[in-house]
């Protein structure tokens, strides 16, 4: 079995797509890893497309997917990538070199170790939400503290999509998200099934092409109803 699928979001990332698959291989061919990079389209407007699928014809270490039909989320783009994911670990990273490469040998280490799942944690000693909006990281940080108090989670940062976890984790787990909040309900459900938890630090580097589709507004509201539902609704 494949040892690890790496799973990547991309929406209008035609700016980005190029230096982050490089990144990403360079990474597997260092660490000899056997991966694949999974690339999934959620419909982009710009070249996104006709680039990874350039990418995938000329590189044997990536696949792509192509959602065809409207703007269906971040979340639902890892669900897809990681449903048809070949690895025995997965690790989602964001298509705009948001995260930082030298913690991908650090999470995949800690789930050779047998951790279920270890994220990338940018508020743990160590780690940095570097040029992150103030207001967004105030918010992130806050509401994984409000997690640990109704959750018993000990992570520091369980908004953060960006972490490896085993396979059979997510196919044990309904993730109802579609969206941002796919981040914090899966930590929330892997954290009330019982699994292994870990972290490392990471340092969040802001975009230097495109344009963020994340809104603050929009992620506070979906936050709030995903933790509602995950403590009053089984």
């Amino acid at each position: 079995m494949m040892e690890l699928s790496i799973i990547v979001p991309l929406y209008n990332e035609e700016a980005n797509v190029p230096r982050l698959s490089d990144a990403l291989m360079q990474f597997i061919k260092k660490e000899k890893i056997d991966a694949e990079i999974v690339l999934v389209n959620d419909n982009s407007s710009d070249n996104t497309r006709m680039i990874i699928t350039a990418l995938e014809k000329k590189h044997a270490l990536i696949r792509s997917i192509h959602k065809r039909k409207g703007n269906n989320g971040m979340g639902a783009a890892l669900k897809t990538g990681t449903k048809k994911a070949r690895g025995k670990f997965i690790l989602w990273t964001m298509g705009d070199n948001s995260d930082s490469v030298s913690t991908y040998p650090k999470i995949l280490h800690k789930l050779r170790e047998g951790y279920d799942m270890v994220f990338g944690s940018r508020y743990m000693p160590g780690g940095s939400e570097g040029k992150l909006d103030p207001m967004k990281a105030f918010f992130s940080s806050s509401y994984t503290k409000v997690c640990k108090l109704l959750f018993g989670i000990k992570m520091h940062d369980i908004t953060n999509a960006f972490r490896g976890f085993k396979k059979e984790v997510f196919d044990t787990i309904a993730l109802d998200s579609n969206d941002y909040a796919i981040s914090p309900e899966f930590s929330i459900k892997a954290q009330k099934r019982g699994f292994k938890l870990a972290e490392v630090p990471t340092y969040y580097h802001y975009r230097k092409e495109g344009d963020s589709n994340f809104k603050i507004t929009q992620m506070g509201l979906h936050y709030g109803l995903k933790m509602f539902k995950l403590l009053f609704v089984k």
